[in-house]
């Protein structure tokens, strides 16, 4: 059965009561979760920011919502640029590179804007990482524009800034983002057998082989924290991220499992350590050679992750 909120515009003049259905939220709550994380690039920020647009709708006045979707996009980019606003500077201050929370593909969002390759590449980790070299106001408006395809007067008026101002806005994001972007291309179709090729030449030592699947100009990027082991910089050649692979698999220790998941629209590599968060790795193949890969390794950052995970193999 349909559930109905009531609410009273509350001047007699203009008594009225408008019947919205739960529903109407429902149905936009992919498309604002997928803007939301996108924006703060942390799975339970973005789930407060849908919540708060949620409690924001149910107390509105009939007269502001002459365009429900309008609305719910205006209030959850605002909110999530207050979110990434307030986070800023804790990431700032962040020990080593800083990669986005991932999330299980349960949790990806999929909506079909005008640019759908660059909306499934606006997920992965790669792309969000390059998204911090922006401003928070810059990275709603090329959120917004550029991967939802939002015209830039709308998105204007989402940020309360003129055209003009937005379009500058627009300019510097995608400037800065192209400088930084990842080389990237859809999966190979073999990309679960190409990975496992690679896992077993790492833990073997095979270091011919391994390299064999690495680009000369690959670059390796490690989220350790402050807590967790990792490299405080990016790693970048064959040789170097070669043996990087290697050193890794010489720690793998005993109740330690690897599992081929999907992340961020990408496949990964998730490594447990006795049943707990411990690594998450994702790739980006481009002509048969791995030309990029992102590693979370703070296990703070997997637990949303490892939730939906879990969740996902016991249904």
């Amino acid at each position: 059965m349909t559930r109905w909120l009531l609410w009273n515009v509350g001047q007699q003049e203009h008594e009225s009561v408008w019947p919205v259905s739960v529903e109407v939220f429902e149905a936009e709550r992919p498309r604002l979760r997928a803007i939301a994380y996108r924006i703060v690039g942390n799975p339970d920020d973005a789930d407060d920011v849908v919540q708060e647009t949620w409690l924001r709708f149910s107390r509105a006045r009939a007269d502001e919502l002459r365009n429900p979707p309008a609305w719910l996009t205006t209030v959850a980019s605002r909110l999530a640029i207050d979110s990434l606003r307030a986070s800023t500077r804790r990431r700032e201050t962040y020990v080593g590179p800083w990669l986005p929370e991932p999330i299980d593909n349960e949790q990806a969002v999929h909506v079909e804007p005008d640019s759908a390759l660059l909306l499934a590449e606006s997920l992965t980790l790669g792309f969000m990482s390059v998204l911090e070299r922006v401003s928070p106001l810059e990275r709603a408006v090329f959120i917004l524009h550029d991967v939802f395809a939002y015209p830039l007067d709308d998105v204007a008026a989402i940020i309360e800034r003129k055209p003009a101002a937005t379009r500058q806005l627009a300019k510097r994001a995608r400037d800065n983002i192209e400088a930084g972007r990842p080389r990237f291309a859809p999966d190979p179709a073999d990309i679960e057998a190409l990975t496992n090729l690679m896992l077993g030449a790492a833990l073997n030592g095979d270091v011919e082989t391994l390299e064999s699947f690495l680009a000369e100009d690959i670059v390796h990027i490690s989220d350790g924290g402050p807590n967790y082991r990792a490299a405080r910089a990016p790693i970048v050649g064959q040789a170097r991220v070669g043996r990087f692979f290697l050193n890794l698999a010489k720690r793998w220790e005993p109740g330690m499992e690897a599992h081929m998941v999907r992340a961020n629209g990408q496949l990964a590599m998730y490594l447990t350590n006795n049943g707990e968060p411990f690594s998450l790795m994702v790739t980006n193949w481009v002509d048969g050679k791995i030309a990029a890969s992102f590693a979370v390794r703070n296990a703070d950052k997997l637990e949303s992750f490892h939730r939906a995970w879990i969740a996902g193999r016991s249904n």
